[in-house]
């Protein structure tokens, strides 16, 4: 396992016996992952670090993470993350490596064959069949086996770095993990880590505060260098 897996595991908190005797815990309500679909400031000493070190302004820009939707299967979160002037990604956050691994690979696959119209359409045909078989309810299911400790997520950007040298890559698009823990059921706050390899970043912390709650969003979002819609 790796490091970054270690530490998102080992600081488990739990809450194993509160609430036993008829008190009621902040932790014990069925987590609804719809409060996660907000918008949030984020806070990350390495980015601040890079952004010092490229001389860049602001001009008024603050870094964000923006939680939209749910994805297709029902089994991740859809939004963006903007660190200005460093990176710009999309991002998928699931609760298990699991989920997040298979969610991965579809967009992946669909990536591999936006070139040919007709797998895509027939790609797009057998999601919509699997959506129509698959209850309202069951899509938040996923994410109950939280409600009994501060809400999980695995997490996968992709995107681009205007820092990073992209000689070894031609579209300046790379992807890569970390996770973010929320501090509670409402999602108000969270910390995290994330990971860059052009930007030589390894487990950097990251958190995150919760600016303004959304309904579910339809804004675009794509994956990939091929651009596929999420």
């Amino acid at each position: 396992m790796d490091d970054w897996q270690e530490a998102a595991f080992s600081n488990r908190h739990m809450h194993n016996r509160t609430g036993r005797r008829g008190s009621k815990s902040k932790h014990s309500s069925v987590f609804d992952v719809r409060k996660t679909f907000a918008s949030y400031s984020i806070k990350c000493p390495a980015w601040q670090k890079a952004l010092d070190a490229s001389q860049h302004s602001l001009n008024g820009q603050d870094a964000s993470l923006e939680l939209y939707r749910l994805t297709e299967n029902g089994e991740g979160v859809v939004g963006e993350l903007l660190l200005p002037h460093v990176l710009h990604a999309s991002i998928i956050l699931a609760a298990s490596r699991s989920s997040l691994r298979g969610i991965i690979a579809t967009y992946e696959a669909s990536d591999e064959e936006s070139e040919d119209d007709g797998g895509a359409e027939q790609d797009n045909d057998s999601e919509a069949e699997a959506e129509a078989d698959s209850p309202e309810k069951n899509r938040f299911d996923t994410f109950e086996k939280n409600s009994f400790r501060s809400p999980k997520f695995w997490f996968r950007w992709s995107g681009g770095s205007p820092t990073s040298n992209q000689s070894n890559q031609s579209s300046g698009v790379e992807s890569e993990l970390g996770y973010i823990v929320f501090s509670g059921n409402d999602c108000r706050k969270f910390k995290g880590t994330i990971n860059c390899t052009s930007l030589a970043w390894k487990n950097v912390a990251i958190s995150g505060q919760k600016l303004v709650s959304r309904s579910d969003s339809d804004a675009r979002v794509t994956w990939g260098e091929a651009k596929v819609e999420i």
